[in-house]
């Protein structure tokens, strides 16, 4: 166990060494983007003489800037790691574009330091680092933190007024800016930095970490931002230098070296040659597992409220089954393969009804809502000036968390702003559906929505946003068809805030003023009635399936059975048959007995006499008497006979006996069977009529097209039951939160504080888990970057959140996933391993020799493999694909596929899912009618007016 523990956590090590060589970019020069190089002896952008001061600015802007010091090219770092580690052939198309620097901070509009701004390159650290000591010595990577810390605290002294030098900041600008209510002095420095001391830090840093020479670090660069007046004090629009995830898995890495990981991130982490290929089942090669995992009784009882006629593919269906099946109840991992095209978004909406569904079927046992919070103590802490107080859920309600996570900031988006749209739905349910709709348009920046069922988190702005909009409820005249203020007077600023005075806030206040009685109850019963209509329509196909699943088994019994009535009449037949010869023998014999009785009977009456026998001395008794007992001996000899043919003429009868009983036995036996395969085949008939197309078919085991394309057993009729319900499931939660409106209020206060990260720190994980969970029983699905995860839930632990959902997962390298699958208790991940990889810029020789100093595995480089590779292998349910890996493999074992696409045309279909996917996909793109610009298929020629590089 302990080996197992250090294998694991080495794993984890080894990838946040990767990662520390893996700086951000800072911006280039531009003029347009205000990103200014910055001299010795030229003027600072806050200082005046600078272009930045002549620039208008709208009312409640004010500029900060992020001030880059040291600047050096990132290719200076790959040659001196190719310096150190060697180079190989991999290493010669391997680029590190681009710039980045050894600090950077943020200062206000005044040239004030924010105090907690001040970053340190940890990429310039250890490539100063991997020159002395060097990766020979066992601690070359370990003490950035301590020494960090002691350069931040110079950073910090940057921005103090020393006893003998007046105040660099203008007193009367002071005066106006507290005037405005800004009350900058906490956390800011006390005077305006200058250029020259800035460039003196940046040389010092690069004397002492040793790389002036290596990396030649330079000049200042500054990137000026206009940011609303009030959020001049947050440091939050820096340009972060070092890796996004590097300070998550050094956490993850010491967690894991002291005890075991859940489920899906001890499958994840899974050596190659433990992994268990033996149970995989291909589902190319056997489809009718596909089938047999799309039975009634396994589909989730939630859809999402897509049109009833436009059901899940086959295989789409598959993968939200078996993730349920596997993952509802337990924790672990599950790969899905979805090449483009084949509507990963589409199954994950299902996987998210179904545990929005799954929830409120909890809840619905509830008589009383109020039940649904744990008997006990509420958790309070202060925050500020206010004191916040969560009252957590019941351990059965929690768990249903869902994260939607990738490398992919437009996958991200896509599923954050696309499920919560009106367009989502289908169209009965467009117009009339409302899950909080206002509050979700707003949410959307305008765009029509329909439910807040999911909301873009990641960045602070974003999370700001979040709060502003869905909480607050606020909006900006640039939205969608915003409305007039309610107040009519306009905000100062174009982009300024209006308060509609419509957030969840003060619906909930209002809440608290509404008698709310018999809102449970009514939801319960719309949720009850839903819930029972889909078991009821279930149930009567499982029949059906039941029927479908049993008759081929029915059809061999009833061969068998006639078969062997068959064999029972033959015998019957032939026992008949040998009944005369029985018999005939039976009076040969007795018509031979008698004839020896009679014999022997008249021997008796020639007896002789006492004369005769002393006449003849005695030869006349003894011949008589030699003669009787031949006679005896063939009477008692045709007694037998005559006794042993009467046994086989009953053994015979009893045989007869017998056969006319197994004949009718086995006649009944045909006859059942017989009926019990009518009786299927009149269901299954019965269920092709009911729900034509939807019914399975033999003929599809031999139909690629026809059964993938197929959506079994979900016709329309239990497709619109199954979304009503999921409806259904949303209104009881929105009936939850008006009745339990003043406990889910305070919950939900500090729940916004967990998400714009002002909790404060002496808040225990414990704590910080409950306000989240009530976030998610307003919001259900949440999305961010894997850049930004460990900011939203940097403060929650190990198997905090109930589901992780990764999209787009062949594009993120092996250790994005880690901080999100150390805290989530499942895990779905979701891409196409033949798509773009990710990219790694680190040079391969410098990740084999971390490697080798880490002690780990080739499988584990990230120049090798995938979020998704690593799941897939994992997975009991995929197919193999040709493909030619950076391990040298030529096929991979993908997780469950997506087969059926529906974005291309032909031939761009034919042709790459010929080339890349081995014609894994089936064609489905719907047609699209006549092409008014050309032909169907053509190239067309847009010239564009400017160029940048290809």
């Amino acid at each position: 166990m302990e080996d197992e523990r250090l294998r694991r956590a080495g794993i984890v090590r080894y990838w946040r060494a990767v990662e520390m060589f893996s700086p951000q970019k800072i911006p280039a020069l531009s003029a347009r983007d205000r990103v200014y190089a910055v001299t010795a002896d030229g003027p600072l952008p806050w200082e005046a003489g600078h272009p930045l001061r002549s620039m208008p600015l709208e009312p409640g802007l004010r500029w900060q800037h992020v001030v880059y010091g040291g600047t050096y090219a990132l290719r200076a770092v790959r040659d001196t790691l190719l310096g150190v580690f060697g180079e190989s052939e991999e290493d010669h198309d391997g680029r590190m574009d681009g710039e980045s620097a050894l600090f950077a901070l943020t200062v206000t509009d005044e040239g004030r330091l924010l105090l907690d701004s001040p970053v340190l390159s940890t990429c310039a650290w250890a490539t100063g680092r991997a020159m002395s000591p060097g990766p020979g010595s066992p601690t070359w990577l370990d003490g950035f933190d301590e020494e960090a810390g002691i350069w931040l605290t110079r950073a910090a002294e940057l921005g103090e007024l020393p006893a003998d030098e007046p105040s660099s900041i203008d007193l009367d600008e002071a005066a106006s800016d507290r005037a405005k209510g800004e009350d900058l002095e906490e956390g800011v420095g006390q005077r305006r930095l200058l250029a020259k001391e800035l460039l003196e830090f940046a040389r010092e840093i690069a004397e002492v970490w040793g790389v002036a020479e290596t990396l030649s670090p330079e000049g200042l660069r500054v990137r000026s931002a206009a940011v609303r007046q009030s959020r001049t004090g947050d440091a939050d629009h820096q340009d972060f230098l070092n890796s996004f995830i590097a300070a998550d898995l050094d956490l993850i890495a010491r967690a894991l070296g002291s005890r075991d990981p859940g489920p899906g991130l001890a499958a994840y982490l899974t050596p190659g040659a433990e992994v268990n290929t033996a149970w995989r089942i291909d589902l190319r090669q056997r489809p009718e597992v596909a089938l047999d995992g799309v039975t009634p009784t396994a589909f989730p009882s939630g859809r999402w409220p897509a049109e009833p006629g436009h059901p899940l593919a086959l295989s789409q269906q598959f993968a939200v089954n078996t993730i349920w099946d596997q993952l509802g109840e337990a924790g672990g991992l599950f790969a899905v393969n979805g090449p483009p095209g084949t509507g990963k978004t589409t199954m994950l909406r299902d996987c998210f009804a179904a545990v929005i569904v799954e929830r409120a079927t909890r809840l619905a046992g509830l008589r009383l809502p109020s039940q649904a919070f744990a008997d006990r103590t509420p958790y309070t802490w202060k925050s500020g000036d206010y004191t916040r107080t969560v009252t957590p859920l019941r351990p059965e309600f929690t768990g249903f968390e869902m994260v939607v996570a990738s490398a992919n900031n437009g996958a991200v988006e896509n599923i954050s702003t696309e499920i919560p749209a009106r367009q989502a739905l289908g169209e009965e349910w467009r117009e009339d559906a409302d899950y909080f709709a206002e509050q979700a348009t707003r949410l959307l920046g305008g765009v029509p929505a329909w439910g807040a069922v999911a909301a873009r988190l990641g960045s602070k702005k974003n999370r700001l946003e979040f709060v502003n909009r869905l909480w607050h409820g606020k909006y900006r005249l640039t939205d969608q068809e915003a409305p007039p203020p309610p107040d009519g007077r306009r905000p100062r600023g174009r982009d300024a805030w209006v308060d509609s005075e419509r957030g969840v806030a003060h619906l909930l206040r209002g809440y608290l003023k509404t008698p709310h009685s018999g809102v449970w109850r009514q939801a319960r019963e719309r949720f009850h009635t839903a819930l029972a209509d889909v078991e009821r329509l279930s149930a009567e196909r499982q029949t059906a399936a039941t029927a479908f699943r049993d008759l081929p088994a029915a059809r061999t019994t009833l061969h068998t059975a006639g078969q062997a009535a068959d064999r029972a009449a033959a015998q019957l037949r032939e026992r008949r048959a040998a009944m005369p010869g029985i018999e005939q023998t039976l009076h040969e014999a007795e018509r031979l007995l008698t004839e020896a009785e009679t014999r022997r009977a008249a021997h008796h009456g020639r007896r002789p006499g006492l004369v005769v026998s002393l006449f003849t001395l005695g030869r006349a008794a003894r011949d008589w008497h030699r003669i009787d007992h031949g006679l005896a001996v063939r009477e008692t000899e045709q007694l037998a006979v005559r006794d042993h043919a009467r046994d086989r003429l009953d053994e015979a009868r009893r045989a007869v006996a017998r056969a006319v009983a197994e004949r009718d036995a086995s006649e009944r036996s045909r006859d059942e069977a017989e009926t019990h395969v009518d009786r299927l085949q009149a269901r299954v008939t019965d269920a092709h009529s009911h729900w034509p197309g939807h019914v399975p078919q033999d003929a599809w085991l031999r139909d690629d097209t026809t059964r993938e394309l197929a959506a079994p057993w979900a016709d329309p009729e239990i497709t619109h039951a199954r979304s009503e319900l999921f409806l259904a499931a949303l209104a009881l939660h929105e009936a939850f939160l008006r009745c339990t409106a003043r406990t889910m209020y305070a919950n939900l206060m500090a729940a916004m504080d967990a998400v714009t990260g002002a909790i404060p720190k002496t808040v225990s994980e414990e704590k910080v888990r409950a306000a989240w969970q009530s976030l998610f029983l307003l919001v259900p699905v949440v999305s961010t970057t894997f850049a930004s995860l460990d900011r939203v839930f940097g403060r929650l632990g190990g198997e905090a959140l109930g589901w992780l959902f990764i999209d787009e997962a062949g594009q993120a390298t092996p250790q994005m996933a880690v901080g999100g699958m150390w805290r989530a208790k499942r895990t779905v991940v979701v891409g196409d391993p033949l798509q773009l990889e990710p990219v790694v810029v680190l040079p391969w020789t410098a990740q084999r020799a971390l490697r080798d100093d880490h002690g780990v595995a080739e499988e584990w480089a990230p120049g090798r493999t995938s979020v998704q590779q690593l799941a897939d292998r994992t997975n009991r349910y995929g197919t193999l694909l040709p493909a030619e890996l950076p391990d040298g493999s030529q096929e991979v074992w993908t997780g469950a596929p997506l087969r059926v696409h529906r974005r291309c045309d032909d031939p761009m279909f034919s042709v790459s899912n010929a080339i890349a996917y081995d014609r894994l996909m089936v064609y489905g793109t719907p047609d699209r009618g006549p092409y008014r610009y050309g032909p169907l298929s053509c190239w067309v020629h847009v010239a564009a007016a400017e160029a940048d590089g290809h």
